[in-house]
């Protein structure tokens, strides 16, 4: 069982193919952003990647609803000249945008940012015009009551993400992508990718310090799903969907302290999807078997 919890992480994960397409995307439309507003040739220090590609916790199969989050630093002239008309500055990036693009149906400004939407199957872009302050944080247009910039700060973010993952040799990144097929699985479960992100962060920090260690996939999986649940209200929209998961979990857990690799794999189907694979036998409960719950980790260094 320990190769289809690998091979679980493998399904999950993007391919060198996807990376490389969501690269391809954002770069492309930093450049004719770059050569819009700096009227020059793509400069990779006017872009800063962010979200999930920023953190590689982006999971597939792609979906049509996926994007790479990208800031794009503008010239301070051009944030002098929308200071009071911050939709202004989404406007013109549209326009520029549009421009290259001439095939693509979507390319729309809403809130704080230009989504490109590309065909199915690849990746879309929401690209953020930002004013970069010396502190390293920036200032964003905000479109929504009337108008504002807003500060922003995601250097901090991906700074505390990747501390919690230095800390825990990597279970932070590959127990996000694991909540986040949770979630791509569950259609009706509404949970913003930074939310669980930092779910897991605080999680591994108040139960898992120093990472894995000895602990098998599934304790920690198991732990997880009750961390969630003593934290979440009944009242809260998700807490049904985090129920049964954990109920599920725990069922899966019990079947494989028994030796019923199918049976926990079938539930862990059930939480995950498809892209958990199906155990092939049982084995018995001997001191001989060896249980996917105690098999060694792709986390482990």
């Amino acid at each position: 069982m320990a190769i289809n919890f690998q091979k679980f992480i493998d399904n999950i994960t993007l391919t060198d193919a996807q990376w490389e397409d969501a690269k391809k995307k954002y770069e492309g439309v930093c450049g004719c952003l770059d050569r819009h507003f700096y009227d020059a040739s793509y400069n990779q220090n006017h872009k800063y990647l962010f979200g999930s590609y920023k953190l590689r916790t982006c999971v597939r199969p792609i979906v049509p609803e996926q994007d790479v989050d990208v800031l794009f630093k503008i010239p301070e002239a051009n944030y002098e000249k929308y200071q009071n008309n911050p939709g202004g500055l989404l406007q013109e990036a549209r326009s520029a945008l549009k421009e290259k693009y001439t095939t693509t149906d979507t390319i729309k400004a809403w809130g704080k940012v230009v989504l490109i939407k590309f065909a199915d199957g690849t990746h879309n872009v929401e690209v953020l015009p930002a004013y970069e302050l010396e502190s390293g944080k920036f200032k964003i247009p905000n479109t929504e009551n009337g108008g504002s910039w807003d500060i922003f700060d995601p250097r901090s973010s991906v700074e505390e993400f990747q501390d919690s993952n230095s800390k825990t040799y990597g279970l932070t990144q590959e127990l996000s992508k694991i909540a986040k097929s949770w979630i791509r699985n569950t259609t009706t479960l509404s949970y913003k990718s930074f939310v669980i992100v930092n779910d897991v962060i605080r999680f591994l920090d108040d139960v898992y310090p120093g990472g894995k260690g000895d602990n098998g996939y599934l304790s920690i999986i198991k732990d997880f799903f009750t961390y969630l649940h003593n934290r979440t209200s009944v009242f809260d929209d998700r807490y049904s969907h985090i129920t049964t998961a954990k109920t599920r979990i725990d069922k899966a857990y019990q079947y494989e302290e028994e030796g019923k690799h199918i049976e926990a794999s079938e539930e862990l189907i059930k939480v995950f999807g498809a892209v958990f694979p199906k155990a092939d036998k049982n084995e018995d409960n001997t001191k001989d078997a060896r249980s996917f719950n105690n098999a060694p980790s792709p986390w482990r260094v």
